[in-house]
């Protein structure tokens, strides 16, 4: 057998998933070599990273073969160039020599074009409409006609925390006033927190399965602005102006994003893999992120909406000042806003954040007899928690 020491990785491209991937693959017992484009700088990124760098321009290196011929799993991430050829796959005459089992390439579900906001599934017809769609498909089937063990795996809309030296998520640019909310009705877009790429990704290398294919999404595809919105929500700042998506202002390329719209089935990886998004929503991993940039860890946040019937918003309305007031009075409540929205009257947006879950539970049990209780008993909720098992929260 194999000893562990011989377990090698090689990331081809250490982007913002790779960054993620490198403390599971270390913890997995995984020596691990990146490759980055500049030779002058694997010395410093591997400081950073705390892996093995090697460059890699497009030509190959003594290097380069040597970490191909040893590693046990590859993973590229390295996108497509402008003719949709892959930098690896065209830098060998022949398909590499590797030992490994088990590859996995990283695609994107512009794959599939525009479906008019249907679901999309792995095996269907591709359609790109984009050129990052068209050359991602031309790449995929690079791959996939390899012979090499490969696994495609198609990703929604990346984000996630700070790692390393990135970040991709809304917080910053919302904060430099930047943000605009472009609108598109019946627009919708799936996304994925980094973390769960990487969790899908290790349970992939324990059950390979070569020549398959994986949506990575979340549950819930959402139109861009409800994100923006609830992110500036988050860091309790003004909502980001609107601006329409076809107006003249806006640069091509932000609305290159806004010609296809579809919602991505995450349930082949769910059922093969076993694998479950622990940020299923949005919400949850905004607020995820949020409790990170802010050190809470230990915090509870209840964040989303509730509607109630048209018969019931005055009686809301008119006790909803003495509930706020009474929740910000409990010891344990860090923050907590709950207010009209503009546009849905009978919608009442809600931020709570709890010092910790013995916080949050007792607000619960504090409103057990109130007259808030009574008021909003036909509310329909749709809100997200983190930070507390599955109590039935109510705000």
């Amino acid at each position: 057998a194999k000893s562990q020491m011989e377990k090698t990785a090689l990331l081809l491209g250490v982007g913002y998933c790779a960054k993620a991937l490198i403390p599971h693959l270390k913890s997995a017992g995984y020596r691990i070599t990146g490759t980055c484009r500049n030779a002058a700088k694997t010395e410093d990124l591997s400081q950073v990273y705390g892996i093995d760098v090697v460059a890699f321009d497009g030509t190959l290196s003594t290097a380069l073969l040597n970490a191909f011929r040893q590693a046990r799993i590859i993973i590229s991430s390295i996108p497509p160039r402008d003719d949709g050829s892959d930098p690896v796959l065209s830098a060998f005459e022949n398909p590499p020599e590797t030992q490994a089992d088990w590859i996995a390439y990283l695609s994107a579900t512009s794959v599939y074009g525009d479906r008019s906001g249907q679901w999309v599934f792995e095996d269907q017809p591709l359609c790109p409409t984009t050129p990052r769609g068209i050359n991602r498909v031309k790449a995929e089937r690079a791959w996939m006609e390899s012979d090499l063990p490969v696994h495609v795996f198609r990703l929604a809309g990346i984000y996630g925390p700070y790692i390393i030296d990135e970040s991709r998520n809304p917080f910053r640019r919302l904060k430099s006033g930047k943000a605009r909310a472009v609108i598109k009705p019946g627009h919708v877009v799936n996304r994925i927190h980094v973390g769960d790429i990487a969790a899908a990704i290790m349970a992939s290398i324990k059950k390979p399965d070569p020549v398959t294919v994986y949506n990575l999404a979340d549950d819930r595809p959402a139109p861009p602005q409800d994100v923006l919105n609830f992110a500036a929500d988050l860091l309790d700042i003004e909502r980001p102006p609107v601006v329409a998506h076809d107006d003249a202002r806006l640069p091509d390329m932000a609305r290159s994003f806004y010609t296809e719209t579809k919602c991505v089935s995450n349930q082949r990886a769910k059922e093969r893999l076993g694998w479950v998004p622990k940020y299923g929503t949005y919400r949850q991993g905004l607020m995820s992120i949020w409790k990170q940039d802010n050190d809470m860890p230990g915090a509870v946040i209840l964040a989303g909406h509730v509607t109630a019937p048209e018969t019931d918003v005055s009686a809301i309305l008119a006790e909803m000042q003495n509930h706020i007031d009474l929740t910000h009075a409990e010891s344990g409540c860090i923050r907590f806003d709950l207010w009209q929205d503009q546009n849905i009257p009978a919608r009442l947006n809600i931020i709570g954040i709890f010092e910790n879950p013995k916080a949050a539970e007792f607000h619960r049990n504090r409103m057990k007899d109130t007259k808030w209780k009574t008021v909003t008993k036909n509310i329909m909720r749709d809100y997200d928690t983190i930070g507390i098992g599955k109590l039935g929260l109510s705000p």
